[in-house]
């Protein structure tokens, strides 16, 4: 009797996996699942290894790097060729416009650039990255910050930092300058708004309110302007924030 329970027991565990994809939603069941495949199987067998060798032989001024926020990994997951995979090591590399991947926490010295054709989105921490693959001549392509801020309205950040070679004493060196473009998809439709004007353009009712925020928050606008304009687009849209 105890026999025939535990084989209706492997049969009955057999059947859950083999339906895997149709009994969980995309919830934390599936990122468990996703998990436990990625253990049992081993992270060497994920499609997105294939990827080349990510190096850096940066020697900079201060503290800064060519990454987003810090030269370190986060945890994060992705969305690659149409499968989501969580739990993984990465950082985003905006200079070269690289997400990179860690496969192994033990050989932290091994870092991969993912196929960016391949990647859809990925999420590091709180923030989601897309891959906007087809926008207006005048956009930069590759990977955006995505931020709902209201109704049919989406605000993208394309952050990227432009290379200075500098000598310091008798050292070659480099710095980093960031800059980030601001692209508002309104109605369907792309505007690039990195100033004041463009924004009033598109809420041209909205243009006391609009120089009210500027007036308001000069300090947040020259210390951290992706969450300035964040904020200014929900506050427009009246989106909580």
């Amino acid at each position: 009797m105890r026999k025939l329970q535990k084989e209706l027991f492997f049969i009955i565990l057999f059947g859950l996996f083999l339906n895997i994809s149709q009994v969980f939603s995309q919830n934390n069941n599936d990122i468990f699942t996703y998990n436990w495949f990625d253990k049992h199987l081993g992270k060497e067998s994920l499609p997105f290894n294939n990827g080349t060798g990510h190096l850096n032989f940066d020697k900079t001024i201060k503290d800064q790097n060519r990454y987003y926020i810090a030269d370190e990994f986060k945890n994060g997951a992705i969305n690659y060729q149409g499968q989501d995979y969580f739990n993984l090591d990465l950082k985003y590399d905006i200079f070269n416009d690289e997400l990179v991947l860690r496969p192994y926490i033990e050989t932290s010295y091994l870092q991969i650039n993912l196929l960016k054709e391949k990647v859809d989105f990925f999420k590091i921490g709180n923030e989601k990255f897309v891959n906007l693959k087809q926008l207006p001549a005048n956009f930069k392509s590759g990977y955006y910050e995505e931020t709902v801020t209201g109704n049919n309205t989406v605000l993208y950040i394309k952050y990227y930092k432009e290379k200075k070679n500098i000598i310091k004493d008798n050292f070659f060196l480099i710095e980093y300058v960031q800059h980030n473009d601001f692209a508002l998809l309104k109605d369907n439709t792309f505007t690039l708004i990195n100033d004041k004007k463009e924004i009033i353009k598109l809420y041209p009712d909205q243009k006391r309110k609009i120089n009210d925020f500027f007036f308001m928050n000069k300090d947040l606008r020259k210390n951290s302007p992706g969450l300035f304009m964040k904020n200014l687009i929900k506050h427009i849209n009246n989106f909580n924030f």
